[in-house]
């Protein structure tokens, strides 16, 4: 039996029906039309307190049900939208695939060849994952909860079950995307970054190696304990190990962009509760010998093992062997949204240009089949036409949006009776969850939910989401910053995004259920 890592949805929490009263009455008694224009006023006030000076600010509100503009202050202007990109790569993989997908990583057997074939699952592995994974143990009992020495034994016990013995050639075929694995507008001395993994058609462990340092007496620090385990990766100790009141922890990793040959650093004072990360480069011919190692330890002979090229011929057709790891795409999106995950959504990007081209998926196809469904869901030339897209995460700074078509395609989502809240579930809640757990807490006061996307590269931050009301009134906001070169002006950005949103639903609780010339809920 397959199985698989799922998260369940949330829902906004319920309002109590005191102040559900208390906020019906408030509506009954102050005019719409006067809460829009207070909204504006309060907008307009926000921008000139808080005086972003050098930088560019581009605003758009909207009725989320009506997609009528309410707020729209150079909405139109093109900007970088750092994370805030994830919106669009998670919304066209919806649009393209469906709420109902799920990613499919397999074992086949070829004539005397094993392969493994990878979908392009970005959660293949994921040690922040595999604690909510369910699978069905040898006697059936449904279980959850496993590590990476846990899920390889189940394939390598899969496979003794089905009397396997030898294997000519292990093959990880991760053909479903391309070989370029760092896109070329990316930071390129941050590729050691664990928001800089490489993007391949097989992931695992995130594409990660985990350390965990502890300092040790008499010389360098205690560097052994290591996930996956992978004794053969080239590993150099220059650590120190002095924990007197004066020396500092300084620990931190190293290794060429092109080779897994790895660096250990610095001075180790504490032990690491929390694993070190450090990227991996080529990430199927890794796992290739990584599973051999696996098997050949278990008794079954492994004669060689790499990673699959452009003349192989397509294993499709192979005969399936063991379990089926499947990740539903309700997964991926929380992931990459709540979580902002890089990685997640390089591999939305590339899957979404896989099935729209039948090549393997690449940053080029995919943004063209992301551009695709842009059109096919905002029936707005003119509006989508400065949308520029590099790649699918918001890392790259070639990378442009609008905060008018930002607002435009949440709305488009929050009218699907069918995607709508798979979309919505993937959002972190202002107060509760992901990257904006600590903010937005005054919110709670109003009843209002805030569902949102953060963003942030250097000199850019943003914020786009929807505020709903007790009721299920709702807005859409974008609040786009770029060129935040002066000290402080990353923090002003973010005053200004709460200061706005908080606007937007004191603006809902005031305007109650009353409609008005503007546009408005």
């Amino acid at each position: 039996m397959p199985f698989c890592c799922d998260r369940s949805a949330r829902r906004s929490p319920a309002l109590h029906p005191l102040l559900l009263l208390t906020l019906l009455v408030v509506g009954l008694l102050v005019p719409a039309t006067s809460a829009r224009a207070d909204l504006e006023a309060d907008v307009q006030r926000a921008l000139r307190t808080i005086d972003l000076r050098k930088a560019k600010a581009s605003i758009s509100v909207r009725n989320a049900d009506t997609n009528a503009s309410i707020i729209a202050i150079d909405a139109e202007r093109p900007l970088l939208p750092a994370s805030n990109m994830k919106l669009f790569t998670t919304g066209a993989f919806l649009h393209a695939f469906g709420k109902d997908f799920a990613f499919r990583t397999r074992m086949m057997r070829a004539h005397d060849d094993l392969v493994i074939l990878g979908d392009g699952d970005p959660a293949f592995g994921d040690p922040d994952l595999l604690a909510e994974m369910t699978y069905t143990d040898e006697k059936g009992v449904e279980r959850k909860g496993l590590d990476v020495e846990t899920l390889l034994s189940m394939w390598v016990k899969a496979l003794k079950d089905d009397q396997i013995t030898a294997i000519d050639e292990l093959v990880v075929d991760g053909r479903i995307f391309d070989s370029v694995a760092f896109h070329p507008n990316w930071p390129k001395d941050q590729y050691k970054e664990d928001y800089c993994a490489e993007v391949w058609g097989f992931n695992f462990h995130h594409n990660l190696l985990h350390v965990w340092p502890r300092p040790r007496s008499g010389g360098s620090a205690d560097v052994s304990r290591i996930a996956p385990e992978a004794p053969w990766i080239i590993r150099e100790n220059n650590t120190r190990s002095r924990t007197g009141s004066q020396d500092r922890h300084t620990f931190w990793i190293n290794r060429p962009p092109s080779q897994n040959a790895i660096t250990f650093n610095g001075n180790v004072k504490v032990a690491a509760v929390d694993p070190i990360p450090v990227t991996l480069h080529d990430n199927p011919g890794f796992f290739a010998k990584l599973f051999a190692e696996r098997l050949r330890a278990a008794g079954i002979t492994v004669r060689s093992f790499r990673a699959a090229t452009p003349e192989d011929p397509s294993y499709l057709e192979g005969n399936a062997v063991g379990p089926e790891v499947r990740t539903p795409i309700v997964t991926v999106l929380y992931r990459c949204n709540t979580d902002s995950d890089n990685l997640y959504a390089e591999c939305l990007l590339k899957r979404l240009g896989r099935a729209a081209s039948k090549a393997p998926g690449s940053w080029a196809n995919g943004t063209a089949a992301l551009r695709h469904a842009i059109a096919e869901r905002i029936a707005n030339p003119a509006l989508s036409a400065p949308f520029a897209p590099d790649d699918g995460s918001g890392l790259s700074r070639e990378n442009r949006v609008t905060a008018s078509l930002v607002t435009a395609w949440l709305n488009s989502f929050h009218r699907d009776s069918e995607l709508g809240q798979a979309f919505k579930d993937s959002l972190a809640v202002g107060g509760q969850s992901g990257t904006v757990k600590k903010r937005f807490k005054d919110i709670e006061r109003t009843g209002c939910v805030v569902q949102c996307k953060t963003g942030y590269i250097r000199g850019v931050s943003c914020l786009s989401g929807f505020v709903t009301a007790p009721d299920g009134r709702c807005m859409s906001f974008s609040v786009l910053c770029n060129e935040l070169v002066e000290g402080d002006a990353v923090s002003k950005a973010r005053a200004l995004q709460e200061k706005i949103v908080t606007a937007i639903a004191e603006d809902l609780i005031s305007s109650g259920g009353k409609r008005d010339p503007l546009g408005g809920g």
